[in-house]
């Protein structure tokens, strides 16, 4: 996982390292690992924001940091990595394994669902349009 994340991000790995140890995190990635909570884990890299009330992103900018999140409150703004446990809830990660298959991961970026929604809508939606009964079924 913390390859993983290096790679996606082009850090070292030394510095994933201490995310999995930050207070804030921890207890996200142990209740991962031992099958409890949320089945999804959101890892991001990314400045400081701010929602404002109108709902903007105000950039802090500064230097990057790590974010990790279940995907409920935080706001992604770039690219960020998803890990998501195939396990059954209560079954414990086995972390020992190199390659368990437990996790599935990949990246999204912040216009993943933009791309998704114009895929459907410009893509697959004129075609099934067309389609006559005896073609739908």
């Amino acid at each position: 996982m913390a390859s993983t994340i290096a790679d996606v991000f082009n850090v070292q790995e030394i510095e994933v390292m201490d995310v999995f140890k930050k207070a804030d995190f921890k207890p996200l990635f142990e209740d991962f690992f031992a099958g409890v909570g949320s089945s999804r884990l959101l890892v991001y890299y990314q400045t400081q924001y701010k929602i404002t009330e109108t709902g903007e992103v105000k950039d802090y900018g500064g230097h990057k940091e790590f974010f990790v999140s279940d995907g409920e409150k935080l706001k992604l703004k770039g690219k960020g990595v998803y890990f998501i446990r195939t396990t059954p809830q209560g079954k414990p990660m086995n972390t020992n394994a190199t390659n368990d298959e437990g996790i599935l991961f990949g990246e999204v970026s912040e216009h993943s669902v933009t791309s998704f929604n114009v895929i459907i809508n410009q893509i697959y939606k004129p075609i099934v349009e067309k389609l006559t009964k005896q073609e739908w079924g």
